[in-house]
């Protein structure tokens, strides 16, 4: 390639690229988790586009939200069964959800009649399909059923179903899930 022909092409070059140049760096509007529309600039800046005013009507999601009924899966205490030198109660979890149960590991504290933790165990259900149920036992060492005056259900937050999973960082929204169903057995509660 001759000089004359090199230098064409840089000048050709040099006067199509800024038309390439603002398209790849165009101002970007996006919406951000409380609904409000931000304009991100080219230049690093941004600003507010639409701003909420106090008092005003909920986003279609949060009004959404609010009209649904709450979904939870039920857990049932079934039976409570005195053995030699230890207490078995067996456990049956509805899934209710519209979204399958891959992993729920509860912890449930025994408590005795004074108050003291006695023994905290885990039970692992899972996994449970819509509309499925699933029975687990959970037997408790060295206590007679008749020495426990409360079953509490606690932890469980590295639970999977729905849009939760072992990574979420979402305290306690695993057991807002599950609803305990009375008990005539023991004090059954979360």
């Amino acid at each position: 390639m001759r000089r004359s022909e090199l230098l064409r092409v840089l000048v050709l070059v040099t006067a199509l690229l800024p038309g390439w140049l603002p398209a790849a760096h165009a101002d970007i509007e996006v919406t951000d988790p409380a609904g409000r529309r931000i304009l991100l600039k080219d230049d690093g800046t941004w600003r507010v586009l639409e701003v909420k005013e106090p008092g005003a009507a909920a986003s279609a999601a949060e009004a959404n939200k609010a009209d649904k009924a709450p979904e939870f899966a039920d857990l049932r205490l079934l039976r409570q069964v005195d053995l030699a030198g230890s207490c078995l109660f067996q456990f049956e979890l509805t899934n209710t959800l519209p979204y399958e149960i891959r992993s729920l590991v509860p912890y449930f504290a025994v408590h005795r009649a004074s108050g003291v933790i006695y023994a905290t165990e885990s039970v692992a259900f899972g996994p449970v399909k819509p509309g499925d149920k699933i029975t687990r036992a959970l037997s408790v060492a060295g206590i007679a059923c008749r020495d426990i005056a409360r079953l509490r259900v606690q932890g469980g937050d590295r639970c999977e179903m729905g849009d939760l999973h072992r990574f979420s960082d979402a305290k306690g929204q695993c057991l807002e899930r599950l609803r305990l169903q009375p008990s005539d057995l023991v004090k059954f509660e979360k």
